[in-house]
Formats: C-alpha cells, structure tokens, sequence
C-alpha cells in the first residue's frame, strides 16, 4: 500500500539519529490507510502459524561503543521532551507520556508464582473482560486510549459494563504531557463525553497532535480556552465515575508476573517499541505481530490480554486503538520473546468506584527514572527532570550549551553534551550525573 506520512519521514532520517532524539517520537497517531475488510475472530487456535524459529533481535552495531550508546541511551530518558529547536513535523508526533515515567508512579512489587499454577491459556475476550476496540483516529492518543481499556477491564472484573471515556482520559493528560495526571481523577463514562476526533485534535497539545491538522483541518490545541469545550470537559469533571488509584510500574523482567495478573482477570498497560512497517494494515493479516529487529525508542502503547502457547512457546495477546478493522477484530498475538524485546515499560493500574474510598498502596519504591518535581537553587525542571540555568537563568539561544556533566565530549560536542541529531551542528545538554 502508499507509504503514510510518518513512513515516509522515518526513512529519511539517519538510522543512528534513532538513538538519542528520535527516540521521543512515539506511533500513537494512526495514519488513515485504506483499511482491508473487517477480519473475524480468529476460528483457528493459529490463523498462519509463525516462522519457526522465532528469529531472535539482533541489535544494529553502534557507531559509538556499546558503554557510550548505553550512556546516551540511559541520557535520553532525563532530557526535555520534546527537545528544543525541533521543526514542527517532528515535534507534532511526540507523545511524552508514552515515553516517560508517570508522575508518582511507584515500582510494581513482585510476587511468588508457584511452578505450574498458571493456567496454559487466558483470553479475557472469552471471560468478557474486555471492553469495545477503540479508534484513536488521527490524534496521537494512545497512551491514553490503552488506559480507558485497562479502565474498562477493571469495570468488568467488577460485574460492570460501563465504557470510560478515552476523550476525557485525554483531555486530562495531553497538555501536561504525563499520565501521572490522571491519578486520583475521577473519569467519566464515554455517554457522558462522547469521542469525537474534531474535539480531541482541538484540545491536544502540540505534541498529540498527531495528524489533525492533515487528517481532520484542525491546529492541534486551537480550542484550548474554547468556551464550548471547557464547558463539557468541566461537565465530564462533575460525573466522573471511575478513578486510578495506583500506576505500578513494570519493565521486561517482570514479564512472568503480567501473565500472573493476566491469569488473575487485570488488563495491564505497556508501550513497545514500534516499526511502521510490520504494524501496517496488510502486515497484521497473519494475526500476529511481524518480527522486526530490535530498534531504539519510538514507542506505541496497547493493553496485554491474554496470553497461550503456540509454536514458539508463550504467546500475549494484545488490544490496539486502531479500529476493528486492523489486525483481528483490533487484536494480535505477540512471541514473548519478541514481547521482551520491544517492551519499553508497563503499568499496572488500580482503578477503584470515585465515590468509594481510594485503594492506598503499600508503602512501595519510587518508579525507575521517576520525574522530580522540585529542583535544587540554580536548577529548573522541565518535563520532571532537573536541568541547569545557564547564564544566570537567562534563556539560552538555540544550541547554547549548559555547564558540562560527568559526560565525556563526543563528536564535536562539549563533555555534557550529545550531538542533537536530527538539528545538525547542535548539542543537547544532558543532566550532572550522565
């Protein structure tokens, strides 16, 4: 089929430019590609049985060494987002929350799982556990759409069939850029506040904005401080009905314990590593997720529903945002091993009645690279992490470079400094301590 914008520009960025910057893009807006026609379940156990063996990632050889690629890569969690001096047609496809730490996230807390005492096959579709297939349309929004889904599991493990409303879950987060937003909020079913992508592209930031202004005519963020739409997003504010409690956050060594809450009826969020190729309509027909290599960064969020055994052993099942027409009514299976190679982080998510008292977690370690909110004297915070004042706090002009860290000089970069890859001849400051 005709490559999508975002294809397109992909290809024409350096491939080493993928390991610092590029790693901020994320694939949560969804192109509009002719769609094939709807697929149904699938009949079969394994609709097309997958290449064995199940080809393992090879990751790309680093122009840098493997300690100094690991340095920039562990950097480029802790730099702005999005960085400075990005052109529009990049920073418009950022998603920060689905790259970043939430806010006040804490460490899942693992648990013993007994050899055997897990069941060989789980499919909350069978259960009923899940709720309807979402479409994200041209907003990049998936961050918040694989939220309301996980929502909507937690009402039907509580015998309900309410549907959270995925404009209100973005509408909370977009502008502050963090899911960390949504956490004692009380949100609103989707009758309450109906998706409408018009709506949606209107209120996103710059950088959900996605394809709204191609797709929809609509300036990401133009409605704002519209009259209208503040109106309904303070009435979706008053009949909020669910709330998150908790975000546990999860990485690839905790695999074992999604499947035991999978096996025990939770949904869980997780954002992968993506490839616009393989998740392309035509790619999916098979019912499984193509194999791509292992790549740096750019980043789709969906929800774990399941998971069995098939040719190359244990198999998740997972829910996109794209519509029922993409993949399997909206699903698709992944390899575990592919599964552990993408995997970028995951939440577990508590979710409990707004009228009810909250779920209090235990007293549980802060997330991995959790954003700060408060800095030392000379330091500012932006998007959570502490950065220092140049100059006295005056605002630097572009490619101006902040006092050096521990970060040894590479290229034609200051010590402290990365080459910005996709500005050429500008560096990126990266915090003390890199």
């Amino acid at each position: 089929m005709p490559s999508s914008p975002r294809s397109d520009r992909n290809r024409r960025l350096p491939p080493r430019a993928l390991a610092l910057t590029v790693s901020l893009l994320a694939a949560c807006s969804k192109s509009p590609p002719p769609a094939p026609p709807p697929q149904p379940y699938a009949t079969q156990p394994y609709p097309q049985p997958y290449p064995q063996p199940y080809p393992q990632a090879q990751p790309a050889q680093p122009a840098l060494g493997s300690a100094m690629l690991d340095l920039i890569i562990a950097a480029q969690k802790n730099i702005p987002c999005p960085l400075p001096g990005l052109p529009p047609e990049v920073t418009r496809l950022i998603d920060c929350a689905a790259i970043r730490t939430a806010t006040n996230a804490v460490a899942y807390v693992p648990r013993a799982i007994a050899a055997g005492s897990l069941p060989g096959q789980v499919d909350h579709r069978a259960q009923g556990l899940t709720g309807p297939v979402k479409d994200q349309n041209p907003v990049g929004a998936c961050s918040g759409f694989a939220m309301s889904s996980v929502m909507d599991n937690a009402i039907r493990r509580r015998g309900r069939y309410d549907v959270v409303s995925p404009l209100h879950v973005f509408a909370t987060y977009t502008q502050p850029n963090d899911l960390g937003a949504l956490k004692g909020r009380a949100l609103a079913v989707d009758p309450v506040w109906p998706f409408d992508k018009v709506k949606a592209c209107r209120i996103a930031s710059p950088q959900h904005g996605g394809y709204c202004q191609s797709d929809a005519g609509v300036v990401p963020g133009s409605g704002v401080n519209d009259p209208m739409l503040l109106s309904e997003r303070a009435r979706a504010d008053s009949m909020g009905t669910y709330r998150i409690d908790a975000l546990e956050y999860m990485d690839g060594d905790d695999v074992d314990q999604m499947a035991l809450l999978l096996a025990e009826g939770e949904a869980v969020w997780i954002a992968l590593a993506f490839n616009r190729q393989a998740w392309d309509w035509d790619s999916v027909r098979s019912g499984y997720l193509p194999y791509y290599p292992r790549q740096d960064g750019i980043g789709h969020a969906v929800v774990l529903q399941g998971y069995r055994t098939g040719p190359t052993g244990r198999e998740f099942l997972f829910q996109n945002s794209w519509g029922p027409e993409w993949g399997l009514g909206g699903y698709l299976w992944i390899p575990e091993s592919m599964l552990r190679t993408h995997l970028l982080h995951a939440y577990r998510v508590r979710v409990s009645d707004a009228a009810g008292a909250p779920y209090v977690p235990p007293s549980m370690p802060p997330a991995p690279n959790m954003p700060v909110t408060s800095c030392p004297q000379g330091q500012t915070a932006v998007f959570g992490v502490c950065l220092p004042l140049p100059g006295g706090g005056a605002v630097p002009s572009p490619g101006a470079i902040p006092p050096p860290s521990g970060l040894p000089p590479i290229g034609n970069c200051p010590a402290g400094t990365v080459p910005n890859l996709l500005v050429p001849g500008q560096c990126v400051a990266v915090p003390s301590g890199f």
